[in-house]
């Protein structure tokens, strides 16, 4: 057993983001110390590692300039991991892995601001949290195939990073793992279904798809990317977890923070009638803040009591006019002309309980008639 360097700047890190908000994200460069077990040391090139009986690991790069390239081994043994902070130094410009590494440390090129360039290992199946915190001369990276998981705040603060493409691979995305980059358009593979709070803030895109696995948004993914005319959104149901301005856009600021009052901001939604997205863009703080929504399915129609459009009248629409029923009644937002087609079925020009009773009284009456009315004929008839 033997002591191995770490750099403590992953320490004051760590401890930054756990006491303060998630926009603080600070490194300082020292060394520190902490037990491992490996059997030796060795040094190759102005490279630190730690061999161990099977395997070596890269240790420390700080005295390391311009261009470095890790060897697939030392010694006979195979290099397959990085350890903690590995690279950290202003002066390192690119940096090339060989595929005989598997493992990736965390903050391993955290705060290292000339870094123009790496070239990952085939066989990593994840990118650790921090790894590439405050890259800001990284312009583009090429994300192995294989990989599924990118950690918090992994790309954070790569401000040069304009172009980068999610592998098929991919099934989690984490905090803040492409915050205040400077991402022109992304697209997302079928094994994502949550995009996380910050992970894309303040980036340059123009237009964003999210596609049918989109399952939920969370609060300030896309927030201060100002530069958006377009969002598209295809899953119906897609949870969107605040306003839309808090997801999306926002208010552009000074050097001060304080808003700029000749900034205009203007965003086309492109999404389902009665969708999640329909009913957030009619909100009055997202028409205010320049969001406007046409419907993909614009000559879709619509049935009295069945605000969710899946051809059976039941319960979960009764539900669904009840959320209604709550919003418009505590908001100054109206229904939207499709909500009122469907959800106002008897016709007095507002949705409230009421409606929700007439629906659950004709799905009792369907669920135990051999051949029951339509909701229509039962409208009619009642």
């Amino acid at each position: 057993m033997k002591y191995s360097k770490i750099s403590a700047f992953i320490i004051a890190a760590c401890l930054t983001v756990s006491l303060a908000p998630a926009n603080l994200l600070t490194t300082a460069n020292a060394i520190n110390y902490a037990w491992t077990d490996a059997e030796d040391s060795e040094y190759y090139d102005d490279i630190e590692y730690d061999l161990f009986t099977d395997h070596a690991v890269v240790r420390y790069c700080g005295e390391k300039k311009g261009d470095v390239v890790i060897p697939s081994e030392i010694n006979g043994l195979p290099v397959t991991k990085i350890f903690d902070g590995a690279f950290y130094s202003e002066d390192i410009t690119s940096i090339t892995l060989p595929d005989t590494i598997d493992e990736l440390g965390e903050h391993m090129c955290d705060g290292c601001i000339n870094l123009t360039s790496i070239k990952l290992p085939a066989n990593i199946k994840s990118i650790p949290e921090f790894a590439f915190h405050g890259c800001k001369s990284l312009k583009k990276v090429d994300i192995p195939s294989g990989v599924t998981s990118i950690g918090r705040a992994a790309f954070s603060g790569c401000t040069s990073l304009k172009e980068v493409k999610l592998p098929e691979s991919l099934e989690a995305l984490s905090d803040s793992c492409f915050s205040d980059c400077a991402l022109e358009s992304i697209d997302f593979p079928k094994g994502i279904t949550e995009i996380p709070i910050r992970s894309f803030t303040n980036n340059k895109f123009k237009e964003i798809t999210l596609p049918e696995n989109i399952t939920k948004i969370d609060s300030w993914a896309f927030f201060e990317c100002y530069d958006i005319e377009k969002l598209t959104i295809l899953n119906p149901d897609c949870e969107l977890s605040s306003r839309l301005d808090f997801l999306f856009g926002g208010e552009r600021r000074d050097e001060n923070g304080y808003p700029l009052s000749n900034d205009s901001f203007s965003c086309t939604c492109y999404g389902y009638k009665g969708s999640t997205l329909e009913k957030k863009a009619n909100e009055s703080t997202a028409k205010n803040a320049g969001f406007t929504f046409t419907a993909l399915d614009a000559e879709k129609t619509v049935s009295p009591g069945d605000p969710n459009g899946d051809g059976a009248i039941n319960a979960v629409d009764a539900s669904i006019i009840l959320s209604d029923y709550a919003r418009y009644s505590t908001s100054d937002d109206k229904p939207t002309t499709d909500e009122l087609s469907t959800g106002d079925v008897d016709k007095n020009g507002a949705i409230n309980a009421v409606d929700a009773s007439v629906v659950l009284s004709y799905y009792a009456y369907s669920s135990t008639t051999k051949a029951p009315q339509s909701f229509t004929d039962y409208l009619a008839n009642a």
